[in-house]
């Protein structure tokens, strides 16, 4: 796990973030984001937790089991989709296993692309979305650098 990453872990990268950028923006081309579509609903929210809450009442009051999968998959999905970019960033650049450097450059990527998706009227800008990409991310760091304790331990 010391050693340089080789190709191989470039390209898996490189197939991780070309299926991140199509499920982020990509699906919706053609079809950009308007008031219609979304229900009246606004393409920003800026009040933290308040969409995490209100996926977690669909989930636990809805009657209709395709609401609860929308909850499930749009909070479970929000961190999953982010996980290896927790694994990827400190495996391909060493800097980013220090938590105080790895922390900033996550938090930028993740608000640079909820300001796309805002402005390209691919997405909604969401704080929510932030929050629940940046823990997938760290749960991917933490993963990475026990692995990596573990296998300094065993040498």
């Amino acid at each position: 796990m010391e050693n340089a990453p080789n190709k191989r872990i470039w390209f898996v990268f490189g197939l991780y973030a070309a299926v991140l950028i199509w499920l982020l923006f990509g699906q919706r081309l053609g079809s950009p984001l308007t008031e219609e579509t979304l229900g009246g609903a606004s393409r920003l929210n800026l009040e933290p937790f308040a969409i995490i809450r209100h996926f977690l009442r669909v989930a636990a009051l809805a009657d209709k089991p395709w609401l609860v999968r929308l909850a499930v998959v749009n909070l479970a999905g929000n961190v999953a989709a982010f996980v290896p970019m927790g694994l990827f960033l400190p495996w391909l650049w060493p800097p980013m296993r220090k938590l105080w450097l790895f922390l900033p450059v996550i938090l930028a990527l993740i608000v640079l692309i909820e300001v796309v998706q805002y402005a390209t009227y691919l997405g909604v800008c969401d704080v929510d979305d932030l929050i629940l990409n940046a823990a997938g991310c760290l749960m991917g760091w933490a993963v990475f650098m026990l692995a990596r304790r573990m296998h300094r331990k065993q040498k």
